[in-house]
């Protein structure tokens, strides 16, 4: 299985959400054009997203320094956050039933050493084969992460709560259920499969290996 992690693992939608909002608390009046764009695009890296902002809402160059001092100060506004907040429901115990059984890794569009230290932090590294964050975009992570561990798309299911996700999967034809993030925009088709949460997962995994035990960590 490979997870997105923000919004699905943890519950840090709306954390980041805030953290533009505060990013660009001096731009009084683009604010809400801003924080729309950012739920719009669920799913691309945060870089991304500033040059859309300057280009497509502030009308304004984003120079390399203010690109940096930008993503300097959005890890420091979400990284603690991040670390701290709840899990999804469900989440806990899907990674527990899973672990051992199957193997798991996260595709986010966070900053990969930022996404490492927070995996880290939680205490999730053990469940996860690999933990792929950005650059490079989504789709590409998704293509990279299967041919590296060697795993056949068509025995993989990817969970994600943004468009960006389903995509990554599609391109890559790897299965795809999608989790409704509470207050975000409804991101899929109606022939997505969807959840409100994980806790489903959890429970159709636990009664899948009711009768066996966890064995040695696979590749």
């Amino acid at each position: 299985m490979i997870f997105d992690f923000d919004g699905v693992i943890v519950e840090s939608t709306e954390l980041k959400t805030e953290a533009f909002r505060a990013l660009f608390a001096d731009r009084a009046g683009r604010i809400e054009a801003i924080v729309d764009l950012h739920r719009r695009h669920a799913g691309v890296d945060r870089f991304t997203k500033f040059e859309m902002i300057y280009r497509d809402i502030l009308h304004e160059p984003l120079t390399a320094s203010i690109r940096q001092d930008l993503g300097v100060r959005f890890a420091q506004l979400v990284e603690d956050a991040v670390t701290n907040c709840p899990m999804v429901p469900g989440a806990g115990e899907l990674l527990a039933t899973l672990d051992r059984r199957m193997s798991m890794a996260v595709v986010s569009s966070t900053p990969q050493r930022e996404l490492e230290r927070v995996v880290a932090r939680r205490g999730l590294g053990r469940f996860f084969a690999a933990v792929r964050g950005s650059p490079p975009a989504k789709s590409e992570a998704v293509r990279a992460l299967l041919e590296e561990r060697g795993w056949t798309a068509a025995n993989v299911l990817m969970v994600g709560d943004a468009a960006a996700d389903l995509a990554a999967a599609r391109t890559n034809g790897v299965a795809f259920i999608g989790r409704l993030t509470p207050g975000d925009p409804y991101p899929f088709s109606p022939e997505v499969p969807t959840v409100r949460d994980l806790t489903p997962l959890a429970e159709s995994a636990r009664r899948l290996y009711a009768t066996t035990q966890p064995q040695a960590a696979t590749s």
